[in-house]
């Protein structure tokens, strides 16, 4: 699938999930929004999360800032503290409303795991409808990561502990448990440990739909709790930030930190959009409070005391709940249309990634048919490139693309020789003979030379130059001397051309390789075949620039283009005018540019005279002049016939045409066994990045089904809904 075409496939994606969300959001909300909140979870179960980010609500704060006590009270569930348990690896827990109370409990790997351990971990299974076994199950799912055991066991673990409750009061909601922030090392977790669990939390921040649920303790000061600092710099507007004070029952009553923290609630001093909440949870004295009296006591709490002068919105675990619930689904329902968009891009990508490594391949045959089709499909867009048709998607210009004009070979080439032209215009000639009434284009000295010191270099070529030419005439060979001087930049000049065409033809391959093949493949072929093949053509290319300014260098002048006479022509006419010009107007009193102020009597006699002695010819300067302008003239005839010749007959002939042949299906055929062997065999990264690819797009396949099942669902409750 082209960038095009997806772009396109993406927009009617987008465009078809926003109306069936509007036709069914009325009708969802006013039911359940459970079906919703399952398929984010099934998205995440099947792995889709390691790709593409997720709306989801992550519980973010420092260690004993009251995050498990959190989860605890919104889920009815007694998570063990004691040891910090469920601290020491993320999370998820799923809250669903059911008949009957059940709790099951998986282990996700993390991405640093081997084969091995994968399959050890996913096979991981807990399952109770007693919440008393509970803590019996997180600590075999924690020996089963190897957080316990030896004094070598881990502290910490990139896997994700995935807990699915149900229950008749449960709420439909779905948090991610993070490990807590920490910054002095102890006995029990290090600095090393501090480091990883601050970047396991900031990477979940990072991902632009996570809501941030940044827990803060009232009894332990503000500034000493990074979480809202991490907040604010990944969430600098803090449109996803939603604070929530723990703890208010331990500040001392009238004292200035129940004053701050209050403020802080008010949303008077850290401002968040989603704003702030208050939670009252269980002490170590109130350890054994049912659910009920938990919330008794949390009600009685806030009823007494400063912070009933917050919205009772703000308030205790039940609005908690609904505010969760609430900012979820409004996430989810926003979030995930471009969700299922990012997945079909991802299948694409998947998909042409795995179409650029090939199928396996172990025998002689595999690696023959691979090595074929890599030619077949470099000679055909490397013969597109250089005939300018543009129509293959890899020839494709989209918004941040930054090589799309070095892909375009025919555009990139004729750029090049447009350049190599104005510069020969320009620089060509080794020096700029400037007439003596003008000024000079160039500004360093012994580039340019006046005309009358020009012609007396010439009247002295001349006399080392005399043959048998009568005087008052000049030999031909001045002509020719006076042109070997001028073209002298003209080799350099152009082999600097034959360098930047032959970097941009082997850059052009290298793009053209690196899409068709892995990366392994491609280093081999550029460096065995490809770069070679281009060196040889390019010595070609330097034989035939040579082969092209021999002649102007050895060889005396010959043109039969009239364009030599009527530059001539041209040249003594337009000098011939200047000076009579010139001699009129200072007769006259005045220059060519001015008018006279007042009128001039001139005798005609004198005007005549001096025109007569201003243009009597000189004969020794006129032959000199005449031997520089035909030299001129020559020059001008030279320059466009070799610029022309070194574009036709060097570029296209010797290097652009033969492009396509560096490396076709006829190479291919005439390779070795060692050659194949080498060129197509591949090396353990190719697997490996085959295998990454494949689990990937199995991942996103299996998200993109449930996906198309959900829409399909909803466009239909939307239509009974439409009937009803």
């Amino acid at each position: 699938m082209s960038r095009r075409q997806a772009d396109k496939h993406a927009k009617m994606t987008t465009d078809l999930a926003a109306d069936i969300s509007q036709k069914t959001s009325g009708f969802i909300q006013s039911s359940n929004h459970r079906d919703l909140l399952d398929i984010v979870d099934s998205l995440r179960s099947h792995g889709v999360s390691h790709y593409i980010d997720l709306p989801q609500i992550i519980v973010c704060g420092s260690q004993s800032s009251g995050k498990s006590s959190t989860l605890e009270s919104i889920s009815g569930i007694a998570f063990p503290t004691a040891e910090g348990l469920c601290t020491r690896f993320a999370t998820e827990l799923v809250l669903r409303r059911g008949d009957k109370p059940e709790i099951k409990v998986h282990i996700q790997p993390g991405s640093n795991r081997t084969k091995k351990e994968r399959e050890h971990l996913l096979a991981f299974s807990g399952k109770t409808r007693d919440h008393d076994d509970f803590p019996k199950i997180i600590e075999a799912a924690k020996e089963a990561m190897g957080l316990t055991g030896s004094e070598g066991a881990k502290i910490f673990s990139m896997d994700v502990l995935r807990i699915e409750s149900t229950s008749p009061t449960a709420p439909n909601l779905t948090l991610v448990d993070l490990p807590g922030l920490f910054g002095a090392a102890d006995k029990n977790q290090s600095d090393d440990d501090a480091a990883l669990v601050e970047e396991l939390v900031t990477s979940y921040m990072k991902q632009r739909r996570s809501i941030i649920l940044a827990v803060i303790a009232a009894d332990n000061p503000f500034a000493n709790q990074p979480v809202t600092r991490f907040a604010r710099n990944i969430d600098p507007s803090g449109t996803r930030t939603l604070g929530l004070i723990t703890k208010p029952d331990k500040i001392d009553i009238g004292s200035e930190s129940e004053s701050y923290y209050l403020e802080l609630a008010q949303n008077l001093n850290v401002k968040l959009n989603l704003g702030w909440h208050v939670l009252r949870n269980r002490s170590h004295a109130t350890a054994k409070d049912s659910i009920r009296e938990r919330d008794e006591r949390e009600v009685e709490f806030f009823a007494n005391s400063v912070w009933a002068a917050l919205d009772e919105s703000q308030l205790g675990v039940e609005t908690l709940r609904t505010r969760l619930r609430q900012i979820l689904w409004k996430q989810i329902q926003t979030g995930l249309p471009s969700v299922k968009v990012e997945v079909q891009a991802g299948i694409a990508d998947c998909r042409s990634k795995l179409a650029q490594l090939g199928k396996a391949r172990s025998t002689q045959r595999e690696k023959h048919t691979y090595l074929q089709r890599i030619s077949s499909r470099l000679a055909k867009l490397s013969r597109a490139a250089i005939d300018g048709v543009y129509a293959d998607p890899f020839f494709e210009s989209f918004p941040g693309q930054q090589d799309a004009f070095e892909r375009r070979l025919r555009a990139h080439v004729q750029k090049i020789l447009d350049r190599y032209a104005e510069k020969m215009r320009v620089d060509g000639h080794a020096l700029e003979v400037v007439e003596d009434e003008e000024l000079p284009t160039r500004t360093i000295a012994r580039r340019y030379m006046m005309r009358c010191d020009y012609l007396a270099l010439v009247k002295e070529l001349m006399v080392e130059c005399r043959g048998r030419e009568l005087p008052g005439t000049f030999n031909p060979l001045v002509v020719g001397d006076l042109f070997c001087r001028q073209c002298k930049p003209w080799g350099l000049i152009t082999q600097n051309l034959v360098e930047e065409i032959h970097e941009a033809a082997a850059s052009n391959f290298n793009k053209i390789v690196s899409e068709i093949c892995d990366e392994n493949t491609r280093s081999r072929l550029m460096k065995g075949h490809i770069q070679p093949a281009l060196h040889l053509l390019r010595q070609d290319l330097k034989d035939k620039v040579d082969e092209l300014l021999k002649p102007h260098s050895s060889i005396h002048p010959i043109t039969y283009n009239d364009y030599l006479t009527e530059t001539v022509q041209q040249i003594q006419t337009e000098r011939h005018d200047r000076n009579f010009d010139d001699i009129s107007f200072a007769m006259c009193q005045y220059t060519s540019g001015t008018a006279p102020a007042l009128p001039v009597s001139v005798a005609l006699s004198q005007l005549l005279n001096a025109l007569k002695k201003g243009t009597r010819p000189d004969v020794e300067k006129d032959t000199a002049s005449l031997a520089a302008d035909v030299a001129e003239a020559y020059y001008q005839v030279a320059l466009k016939k070799f610029t022309d010749d070194i574009s036709v007959d060097a570029i296209e002939a010797c290097l652009i045409q033969r492009l396509p042949e560096v490396f076709c299906p006829d190479v291919i055929w005439d390779l070795s066994q060692e050659d194949v062997e080498r060129l197509g065999s591949e090396d353990d990264n190719t697997v490996k990045e085959r295998n990454e690819v494949t689990k990937k797009l199995g991942v996103l396949e299996a998200g993109l089904k449930d996906l198309d099942a959900f829409t399909a669902r909803s466009a239909i409750r939307a239509v009974a809904y439409d009937e009803s």
